[in-house]
This record gives structure tokens, C-alpha cells and sequence, in this order.
């Protein structure tokens, strides 16, 4: 009779682990990306309008990765990228994490008409949505304080926002396109 070879059991079983333990770490990248982007951006500098950059670098990522790879950028790593956020700013606890939420909310049901489009579209899309969240987060922020906060800042903070979001998305494009592999 002829007999069926036994498999080897154990590379088998260590293949396993491997790929599984490449595709977790396949799908951490887009969240330590845009932790290592917004720690680099609370490196302080003497110049003023660098105070804004901690926003917009939050938002960029949370947009670009909902947009383009949603399946790996959850509302797991929204919440976590908005506690780190949190800490690292000097907003209230909690201020950042309702604002990456009410973006991941919006995108949630606006997303896949973003999704494929050309560039010019996702930004035009960004600085809509961006300016519903900010506006959000000013209104949350005033209501914690009891008074209306300036104006001014917002609108400035909007604006440096939505002309940081081509750099950001430069780079996250960077990391989508060369450090995450598709399964095939």
C-alpha cells in the first residue's frame, strides 16, 4: 500500500505564526506612522504657528488612512493615535479623541466617495471635513473653558491645516506605498 508521507508539523506550524505574527505587524504601520509624525511634530521650536502643526498632523493621518486603507486603519487606531494626541497637547483630555471621532464618523458614511478620486478632491474633501472638526473641537474646548475662545486662532489653525495636509499625505503616501505589503 502506499502510504501518505507525514507532514512536518512543526515548520508548518512556524510558518503559521510567521505570517500571522508579518500581517499584525503589516497592520500596526499606519498607526506607528502617524504616532511617529505627531511626536515628531511636538518637537518644540521657537516659532508660534508650529503650535498648530499637532492638529493638522492628527487629522491628515486619520483622513489619508480612512480614506485609503480603512481595512487596516480602524477605530481602534483612531482612538489610540486621539489618546496620544490628548497627551501630548495641552487641550483637555478627551478633546482630540471626539475630534478624530467625528471625523471618523463623517468618513464613515462620506469615505468611499473620496476613495480613487484624484488628489485635488481628497484635499478639497479634507479641508470640508477638516473644517467641520475643528470647528467641533473650538466649540468643545469653549464649552470646557466657559468662554468662547479666539476666533482668530481657529481660522489660522484651519488654514495651516489644510496646506500641511499635501506634505502629510506625501508621507503617509510614502509609508502605504513602500512599507505595507498587500497579501497576494
Amino acid at each position: 500500500m502506499n502510504k501518505l508521507q507525514p507532514i512536518n508539523d512543526r515548520s508548518v506550524i512556524q510558518e503559521e505564526v510567521t505570517e500571522n505574527v508579518k500581517n499584525s505587524f503589516q497592520r500596526l504601520i499606519p498607526l506607528c506612522s502617524s504616532l511617529l509624525l505627531l511626536c515628531f511634530s511636538c518637537i518644540p521650536f521657537e516659532l508660534t504657528f508650529f503650535d498648530y502643526a499637532r492638529s493638522a498632523v492628527g487629522l491628515v493621518c486619520v483622513y489619508y488612512w480612512l480614506i485609503h486603507r480603512p481595512d487596516i486603519f480602524n477605530l481602534f487606531s483612531v482612538y489610540i493615535l486621539g489618546l496620544i494626541a490628548d497627551v501630548l497637547s495641552a487641550v483637555p483630555m478627551g478633546v482630540n479623541i471626539f475630534t478624530y471621532l467625528v471625523l471618523y464618523l463623517l468618513l464613515l458614511n462620506l469615505g468611499r466617495f473620496f476613495n480613487g478620486k484624484p488628489f485635488v478632491v481628497t484635499w478639497y474633501g479634507f479641508a470640508i471635513l477638516s473644517l467641520l472638526t475643528i470647528f467641533c473641537k473650538w466649540l468643545m474646548v469653549s464649552i470646557y473653558y466657559g468662554q468662547f475662545l479666539p476666533f482668530v486662532q481657529i481660522v489660522f489653525g484651519y488654514f495651516f491645516c489644510v496646506a500641511a495636509y499635501p506634505i502629510l499625505s506625501l508621507l503617509n503616501a510614502f509609508v502605504q506605498n513602500y512599507l505595507i505589503q498587500d497579501e497576494v
